[in-house]
């Protein structure tokens, strides 16, 4: 298998894994397990597998001052875990293909942010692309006439994870002086001691001993907490040593599309035409977007290349 192949299955493999995700968070919500107890198994097992890899590959990632953990601990908590109490939200409230949509907003917000914080230019193409998807924000959302015809507090939830996770992607370059991994597994702990707070843990083992299928409510949890984010993110940030960045971002712009068949398949969900519209123009403003930023890093790099130079002459 050459490199291209390892980068395309890579990613293959974690779209499929957040595909399933909105799947396992809905089987493990009909089980009667809580919002908050199936966010904190998202949260407490990726922690656990994150931990686990670091001691494997770099232990040096754990070493941290008291500063970064308040970092971490606002990082963890205002993003992982909200993201992951917002998603699981919306799931219970709307089509899994719609929360799935919603989320995959997250481009156009690290657009916005890159314009509010960073000083990026904001120019006819962006400002294109972020109304193409308010368009299909309005029409994956079965809107007419000012009126929802679906779940507000689903709507919100799935909008809110795509701003969340949009601020996940951001949050560490105000704080560059600190490694992004070490941020990263620091934050999965106290989104879990946050989560964890608010979560019935004795209820919610109630449930799962009495499940009716209790292996596949367990296997579910599995699958939320390891597959779905644990191992769809190593994969898909392992997948661009390999392809480019925006061949990546393309393939996992299949998640929305895997997401509304596994739904159709398992639930019967079913969009209209007007939904099935607006998720492609979501998703296509979405890949315009990573096309642009691709383009403006190879660009950045030429022109380091080209300043080296320059001083080497």
């Amino acid at each position: 298998m050459n490199n291209k192949q390892k980068g395309i299955s890579l990613v293959l493999i974690a779209t499929v894994f957040w595909g399933i995700m909105g799947i396992s968070s809905r089987i493990l919500y009909e089980a009667g397990l809580s919002t908050m107890f199936i966010a904190f198994s998202r949260s407490f097992l990726s922690s656990i597998c994150f931990f686990i890899w670091i001691m494997i590959t770099d232990r040096k990632i754990l070493k941290i001052d008291p500063r970064g953990l308040a970092i971490s601990a606002l990082y963890g908590i205002g993003t992982f875990a909200l993201c992951f109490i917002g998603y699981n939200l919306s799931v219970e409230y709307i089509p899994i293909s719609v929360a799935t949509v919603l989320m995959f907003t997250n481009s156009i917000w690290v657009t916005i942010f890159g314009v509010l914080f960073f000083g990026e230019k904001f120019n006819m193409k962006k400002g294109s692309v972020i109304l193409l998807t308010l368009v299909g924000c309005i029409m994956v959302s079965n809107m007419s006439l000012g009126h929802f015809n679906m779940s507000a507090i689903g709507i919100a939830a799935g909008l809110g994870t795509g701003f969340l996770f949009a601020f996940q992607i951001i949050f560490p370059k105000f704080f560059s002086d600190y490694r992004k991994d070490t941020l990263l597994i620091y934050g999965y702990i106290f989104a879990s001691i946050f989560i964890g707070l608010f979560t019935d843990f004795k209820e919610s083992f109630n449930i799962i001993a009495n499940a009716s299928n209790i292996g596949m409510v367990i296997l579910n949890i599995l699958s939320i907490g390891i597959l779905s984010t644990f191992i769809s993110n190593t994969f898909y940030i392992k997948s661009t040593e390999y392809i480019e960045a925006s061949v990546t971002s393309i393939l996992a712009s299949m998640e929305p599309v895997l997401s509304s068949i596994f739904a159709f398949f398992i639930f019967g969900e079913v969009l209209n035409g007007k939904q099935i519209v607006g998720a492609i123009l979501i998703i296509i403003a979405a890949i315009i977007l990573e096309l642009k930023l691709d383009k403006e890093r190879i660009n950045n790099v030429f022109k380091l290349k080209f300043i080296k130079s320059k001083l080497i002459s």
